[in-house]
């Protein structure tokens, strides 16, 4: 299924940590227009530990929902954003 909203990444089976983290990634685009880094997530959400928000953001990509460079910071985003360069 090809996510065409947050509505609909929404209702893709996650935790409740993936949905908190996905919803924070959202969000923060639709404030600053770029995606957050490891650091901004850990501050959003409360998390103390990188590699945990590390692991669930690469979780995220996996279920479909967001994507990402490899070895960019800030390179993910919802699926359903249109760049040319993701």
């Amino acid at each position: 299924m090809k996510v065409k909203s947050c509505e609909q990444a929404l209702e893709i089976l996650m935790t409740e940590k993936q949905r908190t983290i996905f919803l924070c990634i959202d969000e923060y685009w639709k404030r600053q227009g770029y995606g957050p880094s490891i650091d901004d997530v850990m501050m959003l959400t409360g998390d103390k530990s990188r590699s945990n928000v590390s692991r669930v953001m690469h979780k995220l990509c996996d279920l479909g929902v967001c994507k990402m460079l490899k070895n960019s910071a800030r390179s993910i985003r919802p699926v359903y954003l249109n760049l040319r360069k993701l």
